[in-house]
């Protein structure tokens, strides 16, 4: 027999919760594995395990381990009641009064206590706007204005040219090459389409200068920023402000950043999967909370781009093919608030 949702036992919510899904809602930016680096400490030589379908977890070097109950306690350092409530809330079940108004903030693994010092940022080289603008499908013009706005820039890194979507406030940084190739795996490390430099990736790019407006439209990833500027310029679209979480993993706004969406009219553009949707239900929620006049979301599923492949985001809307773009409404009017 089923319970209600208030009264979720802690069978049902290890049922429904697995560790992986704890983690990203946990806001940790950390990848499970049966062998993987333990998101609790510094962990050069992989000795953590996720294991039983994502039901169970231990760390071999420490002899710590358990189910997911065990892993928010240790993630979120609280007693275990706590972490339970915690739980039972992500579930959704309601969550007393008291521990919902705690604001827990997941304790950060040993390697993350120290971010990553950014590399030199520059501005562009010649060639490497129109460079950036071809690999893309941006417009030139579009990518001036980010980096007079202080959103791109531009950077020399371990020997290869970056690009970096950039919080003009400094909180955060994220760069590709600017050849599109991903970075090469190092160490433990594997390789990987970006690297973040500044460590708050739960703060909404550009959040301080577009809360200045009432209207704001944030998007998933720093190329989607871009592409959203392209499509502000495009629509005539001057009232919206521009944000950008820096991944669907981030999921957990910044305390400090959820004042700035008070009464303002926000419109979130996830990309069209799985993980996108995810992420938008959990800052739909943070933002109407915060006191946010009104939060929508803009589909993007039914994209076709022009090489004849599925679409999911805003940078495939820059490349939405003639004949779909014809027949798909959506992407035919204004797509900002």
């Amino acid at each position: 027999m089923t319970t209600a949702r208030d009264e979720l036992s802690i069978d049902e919510i290890k049922a429904r919760l697995s560790i992986p899904e704890a983690a990203r809602l946990l806001g940790m930016n950390w990848q499970p594995g049966k062998s993987c680096a333990s998101p609790f400490r510094k962990d050069r030589h992989p000795s953590f395990s996720v294991f039983e379908d994502g039901r169970r977890w231990r760390d071999h070097a420490t002899g710590e381990g358990g189910t997911v109950i065990d892993f928010i306690q240790t993630a979120l350092d609280v007693p275990l009641k706590e972490a339970i409530a915690w739980a039972r809330e992500k579930c959704g079940g309601p969550v007393p009064a008291a521990v919902s108004a705690a604001g827990f903030t997941p304790k950060k693994a040993a390697h993350e206590t120290k971010a990553k010092p950014p590399p030199k940022l520059r501005a562009a080289r010649p060639g490497e706007l129109e460079a950036l603008a071809k690999l893309r499908g941006f417009k030139v013009e579009t990518m001036a204005e980010a980096q007079r706005r202080g959103l791109l820039a531009f950077a020399d890194v371990w020997g290869r040219v970056a690009w970096l979507v950039c919080d003009p406030g400094g909180r955060i940084a994220e760069g590709r090459r600017l050849d599109g190739k991903p970075w090469d795996a190092f160490g433990a490390m594997p390789a990987r389409k970006c690297h973040a430099w500044g460590g708050n990736k739960n703060w909404p790019v550009n959040l301080e200068t577009a809360a200045q407006g009432a209207k704001l439209a944030l998007v998933e990833g720093g190329p989607d920023a871009l592409a959203a500027l392209e499509i502000i310029r495009r629509e005539g679209a001057a009232d919206v402000g521009l944000i950008a979480m820096l991944g669907a993993a981030n999921t957990r706004l910044d305390a400090a950043a959820l004042p700035f969406f008070k009464g303002k009219i926000v419109r979130l553009f996830p990309h069209a999967d799985e993980a996108g949707q995810r992420a938008a239900r959990e800052w739909a929620l943070a933002l109407r909370e915060a006191g946010a006049a009104r939060v929508d979301a803009f589909d993007l599923r039914g994209i076709v781009r022009r090489d004849g492949e599925a679409g999911k985001d805003l940078c495939d809307v820059l490349n939405i093919a003639p004949e779909c773009a014809e027949r798909v409404t959506k992407f035919q009017g204004r797509m900002m608030p």
